[in-house]
């Protein structure tokens, strides 16, 4: 190993614990991935900002894991503003699946609010 690549080892160790870290959700997904449910898109609601990154999180979530979704975006819609708040919205990601609700980013919540369908 050459001595220039030997002084850029730390900083590669750093971004690439960096990014697992980032995306620790898709190892887990991986490693312990949802089981396939008998759900359809009305039993699973997201209401989202085309901002909030944790918002993009919980769709790649579903999507990977092959779960059908509703997503409403709570600043283009009043009526999905409306549900947002009665379900005690204060933050965003806000997911509804069945009679659950789980307010924000919580791959584990939401595994455990499926497990109900299998």
């Amino acid at each position: 190993m050459t001595k220039q690549l030997k002084s850029l080892a730390p900083l590669l160790i750093a971004v690439a614990l960096f990014l697992i870290i980032k995306n620790w959700w898709r190892v887990d997904l991986l490693l312990e991935p949802i089981p396939a449910v008998d759900i359809d898109a009305s039993q699973v609601t997201l209401y989202s900002t085309s901002w909030c990154g944790y918002c993009a999180k919980t769709r790649d979530l579903l999507q990977q894991a092959k779960i059908p979704f509703n997503e409403y975006d709570i600043e283009q819609s009043t009526r999905a503003y409306q549900q947002y708040q009665q379900l005690g919205g204060r933050g965003v990601p806000v997911v509804a699946i069945g009679e659950q609700v789980i307010h924000g980013f919580k791959p584990s919540a939401m595994r455990q609010a499926l497990r109900q369908f299998q």
